[in-house]
């Protein structure tokens, strides 16, 4: 081959660290899919706030390594405690939403729902980051909450209170992700991971405190149902899968970490949408169950939605704040 025809070594070292990338984030949202059918199954009989606690103490020393392996121990140490803990809280809450939607609607709809969580972020950019927004992006915005609107089919009067849950958990997510952006100037995502995962276990063990103390009677909706429940005891299998979700929350967010370390953002951030096909094919594995058509053609406008946005957002022009580039690990 003509050697004039060959592509410059750095473009061909980026097309490489993006394939890496997209592999990275495929296998961590593939991995997180199993942690979303764990507690699903085990919503019947545990509380969420034990399921919560339970990750978030597995998870925490499993991500202090991680913090250790990625940037040392002395970026725990950080002048943005608050800005730390607002995050987590947002993060805690947007879990928390989820996990009480998935107890009640199939996690197709649920993931579906959480994928508007783009599109909040990029109306949420104006008044958070003064970022300016183009009538492109905001069409595309627009078009994802058409799609919302016809997976909820308000007008027709089965509007399932879980499914607001789950938009919820996208909105609080959006939040913690503004934050995360200012964060990242300074501070590592395995930091950031770190701090989330002890305020996970420390609200989720005082959740479980309360609920205790207050004695609430059980629900017939599956979301309360699965809030309001005391904690008890889990058997050997029941335990096994309890540290099988912090197992997962650890690692998963190693592998996306590493997918967005090494490949670039705007092109291993449409591959988010490949957690949809996991939810698609291991409900149907595990449940037998098949999205009806009002939420398949409402993901479709949310995806192509997210996608255009996600596109759009590539070509922008970035204000100073981007500019200056994320924390660098070691």
């Amino acid at each position: 081959m003509d050697r004039a025809a060959q592509p410059p070594l750095e473009t061909q070292a980026r097309v490489d660290d993006n394939a890496r990338g997209i592999f990275f984030l495929c296998a961590g949202l593939f991995i997180f899919s199993f942690q979303d059918i764990i507690i699903k199954h085990l919503s019947g009989d545990f509380p969420v706030h034990e399921l919560v606690f339970v990750r978030g103490l597995v998870a925490t020393p499993l991500l202090l390594l991680l913090v250790h392996y990625d940037s040392g121990f002395g970026s725990l140490r950080t002048d943005h405690a608050w800005m730390h803990i607002s995050r987590s809280f947002l993060m805690f809450c947007s879990y928390l939403f989820y996990y009480l939607a998935i107890a009640a609607i199939p996690i197709t709809t649920a993931i579906s729902l959480f994928f508007v969580a783009p599109l909040f972020i990029t109306a949420l950019a104006v008044p958070f980051l003064g970022e300016r927004v183009g009538y492109r992006r905001w069409l595309g915005v627009g078009a994802g909450f058409i799609g919302v609107l016809i997976m909820l089919r308000p007008g027709l009067g089965v509007v399932e209170p879980a499914a607001l849950l789950a938009l919820s958990s996208a909105f609080t997510y959006s939040c913690a992700q503004l934050l995360a952006r200012r964060l990242g100037m300074t501070d590592s995502a395995s930091t950031m991971a770190f701090y989330a995962a002890m305020v996970f276990t420390y609200i989720g063990g005082l959740m479980g405190f309360v609920i205790h103390l207050t004695g609430f009677a059980p629900s017939d909706h599956p979301s309360l149902d699965f809030l309001l429940k005391p904690w008890r005891m889990p058997g050997g299998l029941e335990f096994a899968m309890l540290l099988t979700i912090g197992v997962i929350s650890a690692v998963g967010f190693y592998l996306l970490s590493q997918a967005y370390r090494v490949g670039a953002a705007n092109a291993v951030a449409p591959f988010e949408y490949t957690s949809m096909l996991w939810a698609v094919m291991l409900t149907y594995m595990v449940w037998g169950a098949i999205p009806d058509w009002y939420t398949l053609l409402g993901a479709a406008f949310i995806v192509s939605a997210g996608i255009y946005v996600l596109r759009r957002e590539r070509l922008r022009v970035r204000k100073p704040l981007a500019a200056k580039g994320p924390y660098r690990s070691r």
